[in-house]
């Protein structure tokens, strides 16, 4: 039996699938699949959760390929896509860049790398991929130790993420006209 409670009657996820066409255009519903790929996918799988056709799948997916979301990769098999990271991270940066000023994005990494380097002391090393686990500690020592370090690995990359916001909103302000 699933942790998560019983599974929705087939009733209910019909009329959530329908209400979800319904409200969205295949852009959207596409866009929404992409942004949730977790592993290469065919455009036809793409589609069948998109609820719309492969051919509308691929004109749509030849379009997020162009703007760089997504990844086209062709092997013997045929044609799969890939969530691009890159361009989500980006994304991120982005919009920390337009919605913070310079100053509060100095003070976010500040506070940030202070939270690393606790870490940092609290482990005694220099990053969360370099830290063991004790093989004789229980588990909710474990559970402890590794919500932690996934902690700190969060920390880690929200620095990345804020640094590049950072050269996103110097690179924008030395373009505005003096």
């Amino acid at each position: 039996m699933s942790d998560f409670g019983p599974e929705p009657d087939e009733a209910a996820l019909t009329e959530e699938r329908e209400d979800w066409t319904n409200s969205q255009d295949t852009q959207e519903r596409i866009r929404a699949v992409i942004t949730g790929l977790q592993e290469p996918a065919t455009a036809a799988t793409i589609a069948e959760r998109a609820a719309c056709s492969p051919n509308a799948a691929r004109k749509h997916l030849d379009a997020f390929v162009t703007l760089g979301v997504i990844r086209k990769r062709e092997n013997s098999r045929g044609a799969r896509y890939v969530r691009n990271d890159a361009y989500f991270r980006w994304r991120r940066a982005n919009e920390l860049a337009e919605n913070h000023t310079v100053e509060e994005l100095l003070d976010a990494v500040a506070d940030l790398e202070t939270q690393a380097e606790q870490f940092q002391q609290q482990f005694d090393a220099p990053t969360p991929e370099d830290v063991d686990l004790p093989g004789e500690a229980t588990h909710a020592e474990l559970e402890d130790r590794l919500e932690s370090l996934s902690i700190w690995h969060s920390i880690r990359e929200s620095i990345d993420r804020h640094k590049e916001a950072l050269r996103i909103a110097r690179r924008e302000d030395s373009q505005l006209p003096a």
